[in-house]
Parts: C-alpha cells; structure tokens; sequence
C-alpha cells in the first residue's frame, strides 16, 4: 500500500522550462538555440559539480554568464534567464490533494539554492522531505539518492511511488525499487496515479474538473 510519494522538481513543477519553450527567446538573444543553450546549461562540466554541491550556485551561474559573454549584473542575467519560468498550478494541486494522504518528498538534482527557490514559489510546505542533490553530494540516477530519499521518508521502499520526468531517473529509480510513474502531463499523471489506486475515484474526478 503506498504510503509517500516522491517527486522531482525541474521538468515536473516547473515543465515550461525544462521543455525549452522558456529558452527559446533567450537563446535567440544570446545567439544559441533553446537546445544549444541547454545543453550548455546542463551538459557541462560545471553543471555536474555544481549539482553535487562542489560549486555554489552563485559561482556556477557566474561562470555561465562568462560563458555567454554577457555583461552586467549576475542578478540582471539571472532574471533574464528564468523569465520564462513557470509554476505548474495543476502540478502542485495534485500535491496538495496527495499531501492529505501521503507523505511527500522531493528528490530533485537542483543547486545549492533550491530550498529558497521553493520558499520563493511558496511551494516549500508541500513536501516533507526535501532532498537536493547539492546539499547531499549524491546526484540522481545514482541510486545512492533513491536510498537516501526512502531513509527520509521513512517508509518501506516499495510503499513510495517516484514521479520524474527524465526517463533515465525513471529508469534507475525501478531498478533500485522503486514504484514510478515516468511523468509527461499532469492529465496522463492523475490517470497513471489512479490506476495505481494512488488517488481514489473521486480525487480524479475533481482534479480534472478543477483543469
């Protein structure tokens, strides 16, 4: 019987970004594509130490900002580049209506200020659990951080359903143990977490209204 529910962050609560469709007028400005600029991004050198928490946020983001020979403020770049960013709404319903069952987590390969962007979004008191691959120098799909995220959310391993959007966490999360659910849209989620009797009838009905 599932007793917790553990979620990632980028791609999931925040999917506009992580799909690209929030780089794509930023690319263009600094010359790239939405995928050059995030393969810049996140498929560096910088990215990988800076998720483990070997660089801070603030040195990653400036080291990036050199990168693209941009000038100026590391805030004004900062805001310049997240001006596309979204909260999902329909993504943190469903985590209320689940909070008032479940226990909840979030294991998220972030940077070392994700805790403030949480209170940024006031989205830090849907989870009870927060594991951020910075603060514990472990990143996904490395199963060491599903191991880490089942002692912190202190029920049996295959008690927890796992939600991500990246397949290869999807992947590495079920052959460690875990129940997951490969995450795309949040009407294909609250089908996928209804057949696993996750949310009752009921709790479907009204969030598909609700959107």
């Amino acid at each position: 019987m599932t007793q917790a529910i553990l979620f990632d962050w980028g791609g999931v609560f925040n999917p506009q970004h992580e799909s690209l469709e929030g780089y794509r007028s930023i690319a263009q400005r600094y010359g790239h594509s939405a995928e050059s600029l995030y393969a810049l991004l996140y498929n560096s050198d910088e990215w990988r130490q800076a998720r483990v928490g070997q660089l801070t946020s603030q040195a990653y983001w400036a080291g990036m900002q050199q990168k693209l020979g941009i000038d100026g403020e590391l805030s004004g770049f900062m805001n310049e580049l997240f001006a596309g960013e979204q909260l999902n709404q329909q993504m943190v319903r469903i985590a209320q209506v689940l909070q008032r069952r479940y226990r909840t987590g979030l294991l998220s390969n972030a940077l070392d200020d994700l805790e403030t962007i949480l209170e940024r979004w006031q989205v830090a008191n849907l989870f009870d659990v927060v594991i951020n691959s910075a603060r514990v120098g472990v990143a996904k799909p490395n199963p060491q951080a599903f191991e880490l995220a089942v002692e912190a959310l202190g029920v049996p391993m295959r008690e927890i359903v796992f939600i991500d959007d990246k397949l290869r966490n999807v992947q590495a999360a079920r052959a460690f143990g875990l129940p997951t659910v490969h995450f795309t849209t949040t009407a294909a989620l609250i089908d996928e977490l209804g057949s696993l009797d996750v949310l009752k009838p009921h709790e479907r009905a009204m969030l598909r209204e609700e959107f």
